[in-house]
């Protein structure tokens, strides 16, 4: 059998796609919930939640994130049907990434020099990474339960789209704790601790979307 009338064959078995995505969709529902629940047993929310509620730049901090999250969401999904491509979603996360690099660089150029480490590291950069990457692990069993319904013909990288999706929920979340706004901290520190849930996803994948 070749390999295109084998793809079709086992699409031909897989639910539509829209119970595929209402499954995921709603296995963020407990996630969050569970994620939200740790924060405030855990971490604490942040004593000036309110007031920064009304800026733009707790608004922008959350956008950053859910758009990672949305991304990783699309790229699962897509992944996750035999013979789709994942370009569109790939495009989408690398045009995210350049541009929030870009105003974390700019940020840095326009400060003066003795407040760019400053700006960089905040008040919590030591903590920052490890917690998203905690927050995600109770995230995860939620997403990648729903996403073995699925059907990656290349595991880790769905893996590591799901990691991604885990890690950009909790990261938004985050943001009710964390009180950091530099785009340079941002940049850095929140896309690391989503890169470690990306790549620790990738090796969860490798065993759990294995056919």
């Amino acid at each position: 059998m070749k390999t295109d009338d084998l793809i079709q064959a086992l699409s031909a078995d897989l639910p539509p796609a829209r119970r595929l995505d209402r499954r995921l969709a709603l296995a963020m529902i407990p996630a969050v919930i569970v994620v939200l629940i740790v924060i405030g047993l855990w971490l604490g929310y942040r004593d000036d939640l309110m007031a920064a509620m009304r800026g733009p730049v707790f608004w922008a901090k959350a956008a950053y994130t859910t758009v990672m999250a949305g991304a990783g969401f699309w790229l699962l999904d897509r992944l996750g049907r035999p013979g789709a491509s994942p370009r569109g979603p790939l495009i989408l996360l690398g045009a995210v990434l350049t541009g929030v690099v870009g105003l974390a660089l700019y940020e840095l150029y326009i400060l003066p020099m003795p407040e760019r480490m400053p700006a960089v590291m905040g008040d919590s950069a030591h903590v920052c990474a490890p917690n998203i990457a905690l927050l995600s692990l109770v995230a995860a069993p939620f997403v990648f339960w729903a996403a073995r319904a699925f059907a990656p013909t290349r595991p880790m990288l769905a893996g590591a789209a799901a990691g991604l999706l885990t890690g950009g929920l909790a990261t938004t979340l985050y943001g009710l704790h964390c009180p950091e706004h530099a785009a340079a901290f941002v940049g850095l520190w929140y896309t690391l601790g989503m890169a470690i849930t990306a790549a620790g996803g990738a090796v969860i994948g490798k065993f759990a979307f294995r056919w």
